[in-house]
């Protein structure tokens, strides 16, 4: 479950893509319009593919296979398939550790599926770590026993759909300061090139900073509570948007591009964007390489002026490697203040332009790339199309119509280019148009019925399929779900039926 969300909260069917499971008409008949003079006439029925925890588990994430399979992710390491019509399996189990927010979370299918078969997924291995909770203050050695990794692995799904486990490649570890809450990221997306993109959370404990920056350097304290050691450090796989290319062999090469060149002193060349809190889902359009991220923000209620910025949470729209600020400046590049949390005192605001890093629990440069602002931040009611409740961004697909595909559930060329955003709490998916120069255009609605959608992509049908969390904590339950939301052509007045 996304921990790190704001004040935490709790047919006209082509006869080869044949609906499966119960169809739910979904009204209004047509979506809200995402620009300014779209009429949109779009109709949309949601089929239900799995339902419930027996069929979900705790769900964390998908990916959608070339024959409309999804393979799905639940926290206590399980991997489930869905085949088109409904039909769901246990395709492997992981051995996990499961403190917090720890366990199974991504997975991603390799472009080259259909014939390698490699499934990528991202989770915390059991390991050797004790169990409970991370003492808060103490001596490296009292710190020691709860080094971890979270681990990114290549797998080869066999044709039954169940997982070779022996044939597991570790690709990357990411370190992992366990026993204490939160941020994992963990998502899991490839470009046109064939890179893979995954997004890392700082794995920090916002619980010790009023809800403001998490930059605590007393020398007894863990190192859990310093957001510098890891988003704010460019030695550090933690708090990015990391990009690769991984080879046949499981190794894996630089791109060129990234934010730091192979052999730069204090750097991990892995790391493409930089300086996210929890980029707990993400996407990269294809056509123009651009990374969608969602990142959670703190929670202080309101603006400090010996602290920083009221709490915010943001979608970021990364067009190249950079510095998103975190832990050091939020939303439109609002500083925070270098509080000293040994004495109590305040220093300086941050400069956003040259942030610098003297923490004693950085290993990487001192003064970091500039600071990004957010594409779209929002707090409260800011964003008066969002509504108002809890904040919780989750980063959908863009949608890219194909005009040749033969598909009677795609989705229609008029959400070509829209960007498919996610709210888990406030419990909704909009389309967001993008304008040529890159800035927000019009925000539309797209009608589900379901609860905190956890996670979405686009299939090969053009059809959206939404893993929905439920209404759970820590658990699946009655409300978990896999949907595939589909266009149906035509459709006037009353909906088909079900497939």
């Amino acid at each position: 479950m996304p921990r790190g969300f704001r004040r935490y909260l709790a047919a006209a069917v082509c006869p080869l893509l044949v609906s499966a499971g119960a169809a739910t008409a979904l009204s209004p008949a047509a979506a809200e319009p995402a620009g300014t003079g779209d009429t949109r006439q779009a109709q949309f029925q949601q089929v239900t593919l799995a339902k419930g925890a027996a069929e979900t588990g705790e769900p964390m994430s998908l990916a959608v296979l070339p024959d409309r399979s999804v393979l799905h992710t639940s926290r206590d390491g399980t991997l489930r398939v869905t085949d088109p019509q409904g039909t769901t399996q246990v395709a492997g189990r992981l051995d996990v550790y499961t403190h917090d927010e720890d366990g199974l979370q991504g997975v991603g299918v390799d472009p080259g599926f259909a014939a390698n078969r490699f499934v990528y997924l991202y989770y915390a291995p059991a390991l050797d770590t004790p169990p409970g909770d991370a003492p808060s203050t103490g001596s490296a050695a009292d710190f020691e026993p709860f080094d971890g990794v979270n681990r990114l692995s290549r797998f080869v799904l066999k044709d039954d759909g169940t997982l070779d486990t022996s044939t597991e490649e570790t690709i990357l570890d990411v370190p992992a300061d366990r026993g204490q809450c939160c941020h994992t990221g963990g998502d899991i997306d490839f470009d046109a090139a064939g890179n893979l993109y995954l997004s890392t959370g700082d794995d920090t404990n916002p619980f010790g900073s009023d809800g403001y920056t998490p930059i605590d350097e007393r020398g007894n304290r863990n190192p859990a509570f310093d957001a510098q050691r890891s988003a704010g450090n460019s030695d550090d796989l933690r708090g990015k948007v990391l990009r690769i290319k991984v080879a046949d062999d499981g190794s894996y090469d630089i791109p060129d591009g990234n934010l730091f060149a192979p052999g730069t002193p204090g750097t991990r060349p892995e790391i493409y964007a930089m300086g996210f809190r929890n980029p707990y889902r993400m996407s990269v359009d294809k056509q123009t390489g651009v990374v969608y991220v969602g990142d959670y923000g703190p929670d202080a209620g309101s603006a400090s002026p010996g602290r920083g910025p009221a709490g915010m949470v943001e979608f970021a729209r990364v067009t190249g490697a950079g510095n998103y600020g975190w832990p050091y400046c939020v939303g439109e590049n609002r500083p925070y203040v270098d509080y000293d949390f040994a004495t109590g005192a305040s220093g300086q605001a941050f400069d956003c332009s040259a942030p610098v890093n003297d923490s004693p629990n950085n290993t990487g440069l001192t003064t970091l790339p500039p600071a990004q602002p957010a594409w779209i931040p929002y707090d409260g009611g800011s964003v008066p199309e969002f509504g108002s409740g809890t904040e919780s961004p989750m980063a959908g697909p863009v949608y890219r119509y194909e005009p040749d595909l033969d598909s009677g559930v795609k989705f229609p060329q008029e959400f070509d280019g829209d960007f498919f955003a996610m709210e888990w709490g406030r419990r909704w998916i909009k389309d967001i148009g993008v304008n040529a120069d890159g800035s927000r255009g019009g925000i539309g609605g797209i009608p589900w019925s379901g609860t905190q959608p956890m996670d979405a992509a686009f299939g090969p049908d053009g059809a959206l399929y939404v893993l929905d969390y439920g209404t759970g904590w820590y658990a699946g339950d009655e409300n978990s779900a896999l949907y595939r939301i589909e266009n149906v052509p035509g459709a006037a007045g009353s909906p088909p039926p079900a497939g």
